[in-house]
């Protein structure tokens, strides 16, 4: 029975080839975006799920005034731990935020990724070594590893760590040196993950560590979190709230939460959700493109139907029963389902390698994944249940006396089915359109907008102040002056954190009279506004480093418009401002800027000039800004002058263009444009393919109507008119339909920035034009030539 059907199946399919044609090229482009679709929404939503604790794994952080913060001290682990018996683990990871990490052995290497980790951190993400046991004996007290790839560059013999290998760190010139006792074994993507994984203990502020850390904790099985929670909410709040470190900080009167590890990749409370809103985005596009092939698909078949009336009734009256009927025609839908299926999977595999540039760089490995292939199944039979159900339990109903008559299928519940799928047609099109010219309307705005800064001509010098000393007027002051005696350069400084960079600035409470605010925190050197060219609103650019040096005992600082609004002062020159431990006296306010991003509102900053706010947060980033056209020169100078540290043995620059490193800032967003562009087109093509069933069945079973009144004497004009009219009038209810829906959708996904475009309402106009042209040029081609057939061709058998 199945082989019988089959070979029907293949025949008919086989005999409209065309109609089979078309079919397999919408399903083909709609199975292709779901593919790509789900094996990046499956990457990314596969950070850890490896871990056979990931249900148990959480990350400690702070909350106050809606602000969240994941920097603890460190040795709220070990008391987490020493307290709390219901944690089997509470390891502290810190990542190394001064850009590069330079390593010398048979080459130098500048590790970009590299984290200090502790025991309890590997035990929690599963990290192994390749040779072997983390600690391989009692005495060693760190368990350092490395990835193959820098092995290689450093060591001769890189797979064998038999003895461990110990090469310089930093600079040659300090004489510190690394060791590393194995390979890092690979792993499926992790949130802690890094080229080197400094596995030691880390101490505790009491022990002299100035740094801040992430406290990760493991609870054992049955847990109740809320209540674990709570708990080391109080200990926070008796203990570490009045800790120095945090006493000064915004979050010294905050409380503490979990944030479980299955939030921490997509939607993390301390951190941008764009990756969620990515995923979430790019599922419901894919799945909205298939179900719209899938409908074109219907209504294709329904087009086609009056063809195979007479088949139909000779059938049953043969003795085939409904449900037979059914099954023949749904095993073709499946056929052509399970092609379209197939040929996009191959096509993806061909193409892999190009398609790598626009998605995930491991893409081959995901479009092959079991879970990938499973997802492409289930929408195979979803596909063939959407499209073949209702054309099949349609054209098996009718009665067989007078399908053999000739007549066509009536109309009513069909008519409307197949026009409500079509004015769907037209809205997802219009949504799609406008979407594509919003996502870029907001991207070219992220890119052009003035910034309050200013990227262009900025060269990052990654590291490059760490070998310089922190004094205001020390050997990093000397070796500025150097630099500004050449021509090509304009003006260079040195801050703790600068626009574009990976980690935010921590934030501080600060006090004016006797209003309390949060602030951040940056410290920088006078020259700062001047290299970014950030506009003072009044005063401070005047301020020198003879008066910051004569004037030794006082703290000078800098605020932004966005704090002198939050303190509501008019006149904020020459006010004090208490924070950490210190008097600042305000010598200027700078226009805000919007340096970490359009997610993130500008925030309440101060600028100061000392180390007041904490050791350990050195001011790394050494900034030049150089004279238009003498970029080389100027990096030339830099290098010249660079090689006079004794720490420039054998370490050669490491810079970054500011406009292109803030630029990354918008990657994702520049990721989803591309993204949406491509789909944007599918949706648009697979549209195109269902108009033109839809006027190709409409203009089937009106063939000889239109015919009689051409005979009886209508011009060409009028019977083309006739012809569109109802698509334009479905045109126009999708319209009507689709602004409102684009509407609200397009304002949910603005509302993700601080800083967005207005809507307009030429987006909606120019989709609108452009989704109507798209329906002339596929519609009105099939009417005019309907319009101008000779009546004989469709009248001769009358």
């Amino acid at each position: 029975m199945i082989e019988h059907d089959l070979k029907i199946a293949w025949r008919n399919l086989w005999n409209n080839k065309s109609f089979s044609l078309l079919n397999i090229l919408g399903l083909t482009l709609g199975f292709a975006g779901f593919i790509l679709s789900y094996q990046f929404i499956n990457r990314e939503s596969s950070y850890d799920k490896w871990n056979p604790n990931y249900d148990r794994i959480y990350q400690v952080g702070l909350e106050a005034n809606g602000e969240y913060s994941v920097d603890m001290l460190p040795s709220m682990a070990q008391t987490l731990k020493d307290n709390f018996p219901e944690i089997q683990y509470a390891g502290r990871k810190i990542d190394f935020t001064w850009g590069i990490y330079p390593l010398f052995g048979e080459s130098t290497v500048n590790i970009k990724k590299a984290l200090a980790i502790d025991s309890s951190i590997a035990r929690i993400f599963q990290i192994e070594s390749q040779n072997g046991p983390l600690y391989k004996n009692a005495e060693q007290n760190e368990a350092n590893l490395i990835k193959e790839p820098i092995a290689k560059l450093l060591f001769k013999e890189y797979q064998d760590f038999s003895e461990p290998k110990s090469v310089p760190a930093l600079s040659l010139a300090m004489g510190v040196h690394d060791t590393f006792y194995g390979l890092i074994k690979e792993r499926k993507l992790s949130i802690i993950d890094g080229d080197v994984l400094y596995i030691r203990k880390i101490d505790t502020e009491e022990e002299g560590n100035p740094y801040l850390v992430q406290t990760f904790i493991q609870v054992k099985k049955g847990t109740d979190i809320e209540q674990l929670t709570s708990k080391i909410n109080d200990l926070f709040t008796n203990t570490f709230s009045k800790k120095a470190r945090i006493q000064s900080s915004a979050f010294a009167k905050g409380k503490a939460y979990l944030d479980p590890l299955q939030n921490l990749y997509l939607k993390p409370k301390a951190g941008s959700n764009t990756n969620y809103l990515i995923v979430w985005i790019l599922g419901v596009i894919s799945i909205t493109i298939l179900v719209l092939a899938c409908a074109n698909f219907a209504n294709m078949m329904m087009a086609k139907a009056n063809q195979r009336l007479k088949e139909l009734a000779i059938k049953k009256i043969l003795g085939s029963s409904r449900l037979a009927l059914i099954r023949q025609l749904l095993l073709e839908v499946l056929i052509l389902t399970s092609f379209s299926a197939a040929l996009s999977f191959v096509l993806l595999i061909i193409t892999g390698n190009s398609l790598q540039k626009w998605f995930n760089d491991d893409l081959m490995s995901y479009i092959l994944n079991i879970q990938t292939l499973g997802q492409l199944l289930i929408g195979v039979l979803v596909c063939t249940l959407i499209s073949g159900i209702y054309p099949a339990v349609s054209l098996s109903r009718f009665n067989s006396v007078r399908l053999l008559k000739g007549n066509n299928l009536s109309f009513g519940m069909n008519n409307r089915l197949r026009n409500i799928l079509t004015i769907a047609q037209f809205i997802i099109a219009i949504i799609f359109v406008t979407g594509m010219f919003v996502v870029r309307q907001q991207v070219n705005f992220m890119k052009e907008s003035d910034k309050g800064f200013e990227p262009s001509q900025v060269i990052n010098f990654i590291g490059v102040a760490m070998y310089y000393d922190n004094k205001v007027d020390g050997t990093f002051y000397d070796f500025k002056q150097r630099l500004l005696q050449d021509p090509s350069i304009v003006s260079a400084s040195r801050a703790t954190t600068i626009p574009g960079a990976r980690e935010l600035p921590p934030q501080f409470e600060f006090m004016y009279n006797t209003v309390k605010q949060d602030l951040d925190h940056v410290g920088i050197d006078p020259e700062f506004f001047q290299t970014l060219n950030i506009k003072f609103l009044t005063s401070g650019n005047h301020l020198s480093l003879d008066k910051i040096i004569t004037d030794s005992t006082k703290n000078y600082a800098v605020i932004n418009e966005a704090a002198a609004k939050a303190w509501n002062l008019d006149n904020p020159i020459g006010a004090s401002i208490a924070g950490c431990d210190a008097n600042f006296e305000i010598v200027g306010v700078v226009q805000n800027s919007i340096a970490y991003g359009f997610e993130n509102k500008v925030k309440p900053t101060i600028y100061s000039y000392k180390d007041e706010c904490g050791k350990g947060r050195f001011k790394t980033a050494f900034i030049v800004k150089t004279a238009d056209g003498k970029t080389e020169a100027a990096i030339k100078t830099i290098e010249k002058e660079w090689l006079k540290n004794p720490s420039a043995e054998s370490l050669p620059l490491d810079y970054e263009f500011m406009d292109q490193s803030y630029a990354s800032l918008q990657k994702k967003q520049l990721e989803l444009q591309k993204a949406f562009n491509g789909f944007t087109l599918l949706a648009v093509i697979i549209a195109c393919l269902g108009l033109f069933s839809m006027s190709a069945y409409q203009i089937s079973i009106k063939r000889k109507e239109m015919s009689i009144r051409k005979v009886l004497g209508a011009s060409i004009a009028s019977i083309f008119f006739q012809l569109n009219k109802p698509f334009f009038k479905i045109f126009i209810i999708g319209t009507v339909i689709a602004v409102p829906i684009s509407y609200l959708l397009i304002e949910s996904w603005l509302n993700n920035f601080a800083y967005h475009i207005e809507i307009k309402f030429w987006y909606f106009g120019l989709a609108i034009l452009s989704i109507l042209f798209m329906l002339f040029i596929t519609v009105c081609f099939q009417s005019l030539k309907a319009a101008t057939e000779n009546p004989v061709d469709s009248l001769r058998d009358e």
